[in-house]
């Protein structure tokens, strides 16, 4: 009878520990990648994806598109909100020197940012995939 009892507290301590592995895991690979305190609101302003908040999680909505309704789980929501971000930097950001446009869908400058340092300008390359022309 003993060595049941041991037996089954080895697998609950197991089984608990692997749940809060996966829970670490899940943690670390829903958490959103870095985006800058100065450059990020600014050209989120004029993209055409907002977040909402549901009952169910995180939802994805378009400005331009009311029909556009996305809702990816928790761990792929930020990962399908940057490849949404990155689809509309392609033709809207563009990268000059020592600034970041953006432009409208006619290709006209809505705003100009300058970057205060280099940091702001890797991260517009790394989040958005814009290359420097």
């Amino acid at each position: 009878m003993a060595q049941k009892e041991i037996f089954s507290k080895k697998i609950v301590l197991a089984l608990g520990l692997l749940m809060v592995f996966l829970a670490i895991v899940a943690f670390i690979e829903g958490k959103p990648p870095y985006r800058d305190k100065r450059i990020y609101p600014i050209v989120r302003s004029f993209e055409p994806y907002t977040i909402e908040k549901s009952i169910g999680g995180l939802r994805i909505l378009s400005k331009e598109d009311p029909k556009f309704k996305e809702e990816p789980d928790a761990v792929n929501f930020y990962k399908r909100l940057q490849e949404l971000d990155r689809q509309w930097a392609g033709k809207h950001l563009r990268l000059r020197h020592d600034r970041l446009e953006i432009l409208d869908d006619q290709g006209k400058v809505l705003k100009t940012i300058a970057f205060q340092n280099e940091k702001e300008r890797h991260f517009v390359q790394d989040y958005y995939g814009v290359k420097p022309q």
